[in-house]
Formats: structure tokens, sequence, C-alpha cells
């Protein structure tokens, strides 16, 4: 990864940027890239540059004349100079997606760690490996200055949010736009103008929205549990040959055909209906899947560093608004009034581990094979938790009740 390759630990960094509220992407000149003048865009940084409606890339054609060139900034400790980043597709290999910024290599060295933020349409390029960039964060001076301003403009757009789900509660019940479980939150986004998609990016403009059910079946209290990310395993099998190896072939409702599949939450505790369970490994900070169907069998299957699990935490819930909605049905079709919003910010990621361990956070999987077409469908691998218990790991919410 490239960011293993930064010379400071950006870990001590994620807490400033959550804390704030800022969205951040960082970047790491690795000594190759540095000599030949390329950077990878990654995928944090395409999300950033896309919700702040500078560039997508995924709507750039390969080569030069699809390069486009964006003002940028690169940030000292006491001043700002002026430069330019070249985002492009190159004719070669898949069209990998570039970023490059004028006069780099007098700003950094190869291995600095970068966070790149975003403010009025200009890029700022922050060099967090300089000790005289990082006094003018903890003395509140220049860069400091920068990012609280940001972290003003995203007040703003906390409050825009509130104010437009404010809008959809007073509409009343809304009628689901998809069956099951993903109703609540699709029907929300739906209400909101987001398309659905499995992005790992915040929903609204760097704010993370998660909608689940006050009430279900007429009225009666429920508890399903909140998805905070998704992550399939750094190491060990893959998420499909999880499924391909330890699934059971069953008939699911409303189907004559047997398929392959495995749905099912896995905990630290105990083992699952597939003799599959979690083991946190803190000597080596990792988070590991076993396959323990007796006493005399256990045997390791894949696993999580931790450090990406945390990282990946904090990229998706810098800011959160975990909205609760009441549930009726008529005829036959659910309907939706969202009554309630948790927003939060900053999770405390030292405590993931421990949450896990205590069965507080559990991991669902859910997948199957389609018979004879083999085909492969998945709702994704799931850090889940109860919407009761998520001041355990971001602190006391602020509350807005929209009746």
């Amino acid at each position: 990864m490239m960011l293993a390759m930064s010379d400071i630990d950006i870990q001590q960094f994620l807490p400033l940027f959550a804390d704030l509220g800022v969205s951040v992407a960082f970047l790491v000149p690795t000594p190759n890239g540095y000599t030949k003048s390329i950077m990878d865009a990654t995928s944090p940084v395409r999300d950033l540059l896309k919700d702040n409606h500078i560039h997508d890339y995924e709507q750039q054609p390969q080569g030069q004349d699809g390069k486009v060139i964006v003002k940028s900034y690169f940030v000292s400790d006491d001043n700002m100079t002026e430069t330019t980043a070249s985002l492009y597709r190159p004719q070669t290999k898949q069209g990998d997606p570039r970023i490059w910024f004028s006069n780099l290599k007098k700003y950094c060295s190869p291995c600095n760690l970068l966070a790149l933020v975003v403010l009025n349409g200009n890029i700022y390029v922050i060099n967090l490996s300089d000790p005289a960039v990082r006094r003018s964060i903890t003395e509140k001076a220049l860069v400091y200055d920068l990012l609280s301003e940001i972290a003003h403009k995203n007040a703003f757009i906390a409050n825009e949010l509130r104010l437009k789900i404010q809008h959809i509660h007073d509409m009343g019940f809304i009628p689901s736009i998809t069956p099951g479980d993903p109703g609540v939150g699709d029907t929300l986004e739906h209400a909101l103008g987001i398309s659905r998609n499995n992005s790992k990016k915040p929903d609204y403009k760097g704010i993370e929205l998660k909608a689940t059910r006050l009430t279900r079946n007429g009225g009666k209290r429920q508890t399903t549990r909140a998805t905070l990310f998704t992550k399939v395993p750094d190491e060990g099998l893959t998420y499909r040959q999880i499924v391909e190896t330890y699934g059971k072939y069953q008939i699911p409702r409303g189907s004559t055909i047997a398929r392959l599949q495995l749905y099912e939450t896995f905990r630290v505790s105990r083992a699952n209906a597939y003799d599959l369970m979690l083991e946190m490994d803190s000597n080596n900070d990792k988070l590991k899947m076993i396959y323990h169907p007796d006493a005399a069998v256990r045997k390791y299957v894949s696993g999580w560093l931790m450090q990406n699990l945390r990282s990946t935490l904090l990229q998706k819930h810098p800011e959160t608004f975990w909205v609760k909605a009441v549930s009726e049905n008529h005829d036959g079709k659910e309907f939706f009034r969202y009554d309630q919003i948790q927003h939060t910010k900053n999770p405390n990621v030292s405590l993931l581990a421990p949450l896990i361990e205590k069965d507080i956070i559990t991991l669902d999987l859910a997948a199957h094979i389609v018979p004879d077409t083999g085909k492969w469908r998945d709702h994704g691998l799931l850090f889940k938790m109860l919407p009761s218990d998520l001041p355990l790991l971001f602190g006391k919410p602020l509350i807005y009740d929209l009746q």
C-alpha cells in the first residue's frame, strides 16, 4: 500500500481531521513515482475531488487531450504557494487515474505524507511530514486556520442536510422504494436525491447517512443493527472463497431451487451455524476469521489488519447522521416517517478492537451463488452495532427531534 511507505505515522493525524469534520485524502509520493512525476489518484483522492465537484475521473477520457488542470496551493507553516494539479488518465493500461502537482519536488520529498483538502474549488496540499507544518497546526497558526475555515463551511452543510431531512419528515409517511431492510436507507437517500451506490465514501457532501427503523410491524419496537462500514479481508480466503468453502446449499424463501449461500453473523464469543467465528489477535493487531467446528479443530480462514479497519471507520464516519424512522405497513407495502437524527463526529478508533471482542460490534456476511448460472450476489461484509450502543464508539451525539 502507498500509505504504508509514509515516513510518519498517519494514525496520529486522523483524530485531527475527524474532530474538525474536515474531509481529507492522503497521498504518499513513492520514490519511483516521485522520480517520474506520477502519483496514483487513489480512491479517497477521487472521492474527495468528486464530492467537492472538482473532477470526476469516471467521466474523463484517456490521453493528453482529456487532461484537466486545477488551481492548487502548497501550504507551509506561514504561507501558501500557488501551483496546479494535473488530473489525467494515460493511454496505457486501463487508464488508471493519475495526479501530479507542478513543482511538487520543491515542496516535499519521497515518502512524505501529504494531506489533500478542498476549499472553494481549490486543492490545498499539506505536508504533514514537515515539522513546521505540524507546529502550525498544534499552535493554531496558518494551517490550523485553513482547516478551521473548511470546518466552518462543513457546519453549514450539516445544517443544510438537517433542514432537508426535516422537510422529508414533514411530508409524513412515504412509501419504501425498495422491499426489505435496505428500504429504510434507500428511501431516505432517494428523497434527498442521492443515487444508491456501494461506495465507501460518505453520502452527502462528506456526511455519511445511516437510516434504521425505530418500529416495525405495526409499531413494535425493534433492534435493527446499524452498519458501520464494509471491508473485505486483507489476507487469507477472499469473500467469495469463504462462501465457496464454508457455505451451505439451502432453498431460499419463495424459491424451490437450492443455492450455495452464507448469510450469517460472526462474533468473537461463539461460532455461528457455519462453524465460523471471529478472534482478536492483539499481539499482531489483527482480527481473524476462524473455522471452529469442535474443540479439536481450529483453522485460520481470513484476516483484517486492525489498522485498516480503524482507517476505514474514520474515512467512513468523520461525520454521520444516524436517522431513525417509524415504519408502517399499508396493503402489504411499507412506509417510513423519519423522526430523529443522531449527529456524531470523530469515532474513538482505539475502542474498535475491545468493542469487537465484547460482541458489541459484529460482522455480517451475506452472499450467495446463483444456481445454474454461477452468478455471484453479495450484500457485503458488514461491520454492525446496535444504534443504542453508538455512543460507546462515537461519544454523546447531538439529537435532533424532528417532531
